[in-house]
């Protein structure tokens, strides 16, 4: 049997903000950023690393899955010292939505037009954190695969080498064409109102309450753009224009994530399981008396409020399948949350983990999460995968951590935009119930796409959303 791990050594290091380390560690091998860009207990820290020691994809699911376990049975469960950083070393990568497929039988009818792994994972011995509240920085570095002596002159190599890259980063980002772009979508404009009605069908017949309906655009990019590089500079936008609290950067060589998600999944500390579904939307106003009014038809309409509450229901379910029995709880409801380009309702469920039980089962009790399925969930998913022309991919997946620990945070995809060599793909969409108006609904997404389209605007200028002229299954 393998000893038991030490705690990973760590140190302060001098660091201007997350987005500085990012940029020191670009060259190296699937760097990520996990950033909050927010004030407050919930937004305190950033995370960012590279170069893991394994990385895994596509079919090997279950192999990442036991490393993690492998390792996580042999780390020490107290904080480490002189911090309380909640992450310090893990699993950090994306699950795609279609990763949902391995959990419950969907027929596959919405085209995988672009081929790419349902989850990348990496496993990183080296992390960063910042604390945004005390605006300092750490290293931690556990030298792993390493363990013993070997480990420890591991552990102390590393920490050295990325304290060097951390500590003489220049904050450069990659320049796209400023020309303009077209941002083309999977629907007309017809196409997803009578997408929306057909929702509404299938409402009215009593197959489900509602279902969340969505539409992807794609920005063609120049031969020989490099998906991390571009992705990071997307990030870099959108951390500027949208401050979001569950904000990330992940590059999986052959593409890479950008996200700015105003949406906490699930977050487990200890066996504390928290999620905090958003529904309900309205744009921000043009002026003081406009925002305000809108704020409050949103915390007045009873449509958005039902919807809210509807997919309460559907994550109480999910966390009940692995939570004790009796702690599932929902201490708030419909709370209005404001953001750079939105005003959303938010709820809060909690619930305490099972003993016996780790992140990764929460994971797969309640992926993909119910504020971006529909309710019951997988009849809304079935529904939505013949009604969306094209897979969503990373679009309303979750990016995120797995300390070795044991604590984990994931978000859900959306404001994100997934970056290949040859495109830039991003979505939206909305809630669907049977008080839907299309012509809203449409508009809303246009609303929520607001934040990736300004972000690529500031890299390739002017961004203009078309409709799709025909989409073909």
């Amino acid at each position: 049997m393998l000893p038991s791990l030490a705690h990973p050594i760590s140190r302060p290091i001098a660091i201007a903000d997350p987005q500085a380390a990012l940029a020191a560690l670009a060259p190296l091998p699937h760097p990520f950023l996990l950033h909050s860009a927010l004030e407050g207990e919930g937004a305190r820290w950033s995370f960012f690393g590279a170069d893991p020691f394994a990385i895994d994809r596509g079919e090997r699911y279950e192999e990442a899955a036991a490393a993690w376990r492998r390792i996580a049975r042999r780390f020490p469960t107290e904080a480490a010292p002189a911090t309380s950083a909640p992450f310090t070393g893990g699993m950090v990568g994306y699950w795609a939505y279609d990763f949902g497929r391995r959990l419950e039988r969907i027929p596959a009818v919405a085209r995988d037009d672009l081929g790419l792994p349902d989850f990348v994972l990496g496993l990183y011995d080296v992390v960063g954190a910042f604390d945004h509240a005390a605006s300092r920085a750490y290293l931690f570095s556990s030298g792993l695969p390493l363990a013993g002596a070997a480990g420890r002159e591991r552990a102390e190599a590393r920490l050295d080498d990325f304290t060097r890259r951390l500590e003489s980063a220049e904050k450069t980002l990659a320049a796209g064409p400023r020309s303009g772009v077209r941002a083309v979508s999977t629907f007309t404009p017809d196409d997803y109102r009578r997408a929306v009605e057909k929702v509404k069908d299938h409402i009215r017949r009593g197959d489900i309450f509602q279902a969340n309906l969505s539409q992807r655009w794609t920005v063609e990019l120049p031969r020989g753009a490099v998906p991390g590089a571009m992705a990071w500079a997307l990030e870099a936008a959108l951390a500027r224009r949208s401050q979001a609290p569950y904000a990330g950067f992940f590059d999986a060589c052959d593409h890479a994530v950008a996200c700015a998600s105003p949406e906490r999944f699930l977050t487990l500390r200890g066996r504390t399981v928290t999620t905090r579904p958003i529904k309900g939307t309205r744009p921000r106003g043009a002026d003081p008396a406009q925002d305000r009014a809108l704020r409050d038809a949103l915390r007045a309409s009873e449509k958005d409020r039902a919807e809210n509450v509807m997919i309460v229901d559907v994550l109480r379910n999910d966390l009940g399948r692995v939570c004790e029995a009796g702690s599932v709880e929902t201490p708030v409801l419909c709370e209005l949350e404001s953001f750079p380009q939105v005003h959303h309702l938010t709820s809060t469920v909690t619930g305490t983990l099972r003993p016996g039980l780790d992140a990764l089962d929460l994971l797969h009790a309640a992926f993909p999460g119910g504020s971006i399925t529909g309710a019951p969930k997988i009849r809304a998913m079935e529904i939505l995968d013949a009604l969306e022309p094209v897979r969503r991919h990373i679009y309303t997946g979750s990016l995120g951590y797995l300390d070795w620990r044991g604590d984990a945070e994931w978000n859900i995809a959306i404001r994100t935009a997934l970056v290949t060599p040859r495109a830039v793909h991003f979505a939206a969409g909305g809630g669907i119930t049977a008080d839907s108006d299309a012509e809203a609904e449409y508009q809303e997404t246009l609303h929520k796409a607001e934040g990736v389209r300004v972000a690529l605007a500031d890299l390739l200028g002017p961004v203009a959303l078309e409709p799709a002229a025909l989409h073909a299954r």
